[in-house]
């Protein structure tokens, strides 16, 4: 993308802190008719993107119409200053690389360069100062009343247009609001279930819902290395190593492969016992600097969800005795295995018994679920049941899957899920159950163009 950036002879400007100026940007930034480059190209903020809740930007996933590129989705920065963003060190932060936009209230020579050697375009944000003259004193006042995060109606009505030229109108009604999300919800579900018949065409089922269900527990920050992880140790290879164990020892068995083989175990771990990883099928091990725990929480850490991981997988190591003993099969002469269980319980028909198998309660010393009952939808809703629907996609257990899937009720909310909702003025009460939960997901991929 070529560098943008204003350099204009300017009277001073207020020295207004960043959280204001992150306010004036959510609040006007799409209200302005186009900003401009140095070079003459127009930049239009369709959407000014959903404020940064942990280490990174301050916006994600603005939608930006630039001129020569058509529509550009990333994150955005602000800045008192634009040389501030040497000074807080972001040029050599990854997580600032996909930041699309720097916008300072002063301008200087020289360009905003990522950390991935990429350059981030740079504009002026004092065209929001002057919308009216009393812009920062009314902000605070405005966010008191509520007021500060309401969409603009021009902003809303440039979302549905996106939106309509790909066949999703506008709803005239509350009623058509829920018509809508449940269409949308079941268009993302199909569109789960397509990407694991493709996988499905190329390794065995077993390896396609285990990796499904590692990237799920890697949250939003460390999503590929658990997909690596997946990869580095496929699920063949841990579930013949700790066949080989009592059951009641399956999950340490797990756990320190899976460390080992993320680069995460401790310098004075035993390795585990048997046969050695590459005689057992095993890839090349991950490196510690592959995951990202800057500013992760505790029960979030690459480590905690590996020790969850590894105790929910234990119950499915696929030897047929100790698996048909187990509360994860429904009935005897069920075969055994990741994918049979998991499907068989999808089968079923019950949401409350899918979740409890997905459920793992505390580690001994531990106060929270490894993977509580939150996210143990979480896992049913985005990986078991289009992965189950895909599996058999010309029987009746795929009717079982989808009716599953509409019968879940109301997942957490999440940033993403809120924002979609108000952006497009949805009522917030519309998005009750998992399906349209996931619907409003659908919509934000296709503003992004992500679809």
């Amino acid at each position: 993308m070529p560098v943008m950036t204003i350099l204009r002879e300017s009277p001073p400007l207020p020295d207004l802190p960043e959280r204001l100026l992150a306010r004036l940007w959510r609040q006007r930034a799409a209200r302005q008719q186009e900003f401009r480059t140095d070079a003459g190209l127009r930049v239009r903020v369709l959407y000014p993107g959903r404020p940064g809740l942990a280490a990174g930007p301050d916006f994600r996933d603005a939608l930006l119409e630039v001129e020569g590129l058509g529509r550009v989705r990333g994150d955005v920065e602000l800045h008192r200053r634009q040389q501030d963003w040497y000074a807080h060190g972001h040029a050599a932060d990854p997580n600032y690389n996909g930041v699309v936009l720097h916008a300072a209230l002063e301008l200087s020579p020289g360009v905003t360069r990522l950390q991935n050697g990429g350059q981030a375009p740079v504009i002026s944000l004092a065209a929001l100062l002057t919308e009216d003259d009393t812009a920062a004193a009314s902000i605070d006042g405005q966010a008191a009343a509520g007021q500060a995060d309401t969409p603009a109606a021009a902003e809303t009505a440039a979302l549905w247009s996106i939106l309509e030229r790909q066949g999703w109108h506008r709803p005239a009604d509350a009623a058509g609001c829920g018509d809508l999300l449940d269409a949308a919800g079941d268009a993302r579900f199909q569109r789960k279930s397509a990407w694991c018949r493709r996988l499905l065409a190329e390794q065995p089922p077993e390896q396609t819902l285990y990796e499904g269900l590692m990237e799920a527990l890697g949250y939003r920050a460390n999503r590929q290395p658990f997909l690596k992880l997946a990869a580095a140790a496929p699920w063949a290879a841990l579930a013949e190593e700790a066949a080989a164990y009592p059951p009641a020892e399956r999950a340490a068995v797990l756990e320190r492969r899976l460390l080992q083989r993320a680069g995460l175990a401790p310098a004075d771990g035993q390795p585990a016992a048997g046969r050695t990883p590459a005689g057992l099928g095993y890839g090349a091990a991950l490196t510690a600097a592959e995951w990202h725990c800057f500013r992760v929480r505790p029960a979030n850490h690459p480590r905690r969800r590996i020790a969850g991981a590894a105790r929910l997988l234990a119950p499915f190591i696929p030897e047929t005795r100790f698996i048909l003993e187990t509360r994860f099969i429904p009935e005897k002469g069920t075969p055994p295995g990741l994918a049979a269980a998991l499907t068989a319980l999808v089968a079923a028909g019950r949401p409350a018994a899918l979740t409890a198998a997905l459920t793992v309660a505390a580690a001994p010393g531990e106060k929270t679920a490894s993977i509580g009952p939150a996210r143990a939808r979480d896992l049913a809703v985005n990986v078991v049941l289009p992965f189950c629907h895909a599996l058999t996609a010309a029987g009746m257990e795929n009717t079982r899957a989808l009716a599953l899937y509409h019968a879940f009720g109301k997942l957490q909310d999440n940033e993403i899920t809120r924002e979609t909702a108000s952006r497009l003025s949805i009522p917030a009460n519309t998005a009750a159950t998992a399906r349209r939960q996931q619907g409003l997901l659908h919509l934000h991929r296709l503003l992004s163009g992500e679809v």
